[in-house]
């Protein structure tokens, strides 16, 4: 019963515009930011254009990462999010109670909350990183350095040392030394993976406060302004008084990104509050009166 409303979950959600739309914003992105990319890289010598990794639409180095992340909060909230505030509109609630029990319409609707959300990131930025792969060079220079410097490996590995690199912290160092390919695609996997927990989240947000679709698109732009100010004063103060630096910008956790400061302990508490939410959000509206739903 449980798949059979998730398969009905999910094509409910293929139905609508809001999917179609976030998917092709999405989509009309990862394209021209390939474009972009062949662009800068025209008519270059091949000992200063980047490794075909370097330009994936996704990374926190490439240029118009910067403007997408701006709008990438809505993106994860359109597919679906709001799904359960216009069944609730349109007095579905009743005939969906009727097929199924209360457990298998609201864990079925989260499922497919999540599948839509990480779809939505995942498959246009997979078809950025073929692009990227197939049509730009593969030569071993990143934006960090290339492999023919002095000692290059021990830069990012952390084993040169004379000097402290910049790039300490940086996750999963083998894999981005030896097999950017996977490397790149284990973050593509964290992203979508990722955009589908926010997404479940703010479903999970509608099944408490559930009077209004606009409203649900607020609290992760404001999570995201909050941290990426928060954030760049707490580095501006690390670098000024020598203190320890805990990056909060969450986003940059799930993407290829350079930074410094990268706490697992803090991605675990963050991931683990967002799941917590979602099941409190889950046991929330299985408590609820039926009446008050329809």
């Amino acid at each position: 019963m449980f798949l059979f409303s998730v398969k009905t979950q999910i094509q409910v959600m293929y139905r609508q515009k809001e999917l179609k739309a976030a998917f092709l914003i999405t989509l009309l992105y990862a394209c021209l930011s390939f474009v972009y990319a062949l662009n800068i890289t025209a008519g270059q010598e091949l000992y200063s254009v980047k490794d075909a990794s370097q330009y994936l639409c996704f990374g926190g180095y490439f240029p118009l990462w910067h403007y997408f992340q701006s709008i990438y909060p809505f993106l994860v909230v359109l597919p679906f999010a709001t799904s359960y505030i216009e069944d609730k509109r349109n007095y579905l609630l009743p005939l969906y109670f009727a097929r199924a029990s209360r457990r298998v319409y609201f864990s079925s609707k989260l499922a497919a909350c999540f599948i839509g959300a990480a779809a939505v990131i995942f498959l246009p930025f997979f078809f950025n990183m073929v692009l990227c792969n197939l049509f730009l060079p593969h030569n071993n220079n990143t934006w960090i350095g290339a492999y023919q410097m002095h000692n290059f490996q021990g830069y990012v590995l952390r084993t040169n040392l004379v000097y402290e690199t910049p790039y300490q912290e940086l996750a999963f160092a083998k894999l981005f030394l030896n097999h950017r390919l996977l490397y790149s695609f284990i973050y593509l996997v964290a992203i979508s993976l990722f955009s589908g927990l926010l997404g479940t989240v703010i479903l999970g947000l509608s099944f408490i406060f559930n009077q209004s679709k606009i409203l649900l698109f607020i609290p992760l732009f404001a999570a995201q302004h909050i941290s990426q100010t928060y954030n760049t004063k707490a580095l501006n103060n690390a670098i000024s008084n020598g203190d320890t630096y805990t990056n909060l910008n969450i986003l940059e956790y799930v993407i290829p990104e350079f930074s410094k400061g990268k706490s697992p302990i803090f991605l675990i508490i963050v991931l683990g509050l967002l799941a917590l939410f979602v099941l409190i959000s889950f046991l929330f509206s299985q408590r609820e009166d039926i009446r008050s739903l329809q």
